[in-house]
């Protein structure tokens, strides 16, 4: 399976607390990360039951990342 590049900043799927796929910080800048390498793909969101997203997407339950 491929990858997709999120900002760290950006209020997408894959920089939120909810989303199970997986992901990696890919670049730092200044000690802070930069971007998120995130998996293509679907996967479940843990605060919209039944519901897959991708790590590009984005929804109104954002919540940071913990490790960001």
């Amino acid at each position: 399976m491929g990858t997709n590049t999120v900002l760290a900043k950006d209020k997408k799927c894959g920089t939120c607390q909810y989303w199970e796929g997986d992901r990696t910080i890919s670049r730092m800048i200044g000690n802070e990360p930069h971007s998120i390498s995130v998996t293509s793909g679907s996967y479940e969101c843990a605060v919209q039951s039944n519901k897959k997203v991708q790590g590009i997407g984005t929804c109104s339950k954002w919540k940071k990342w913990s490790s960001i």
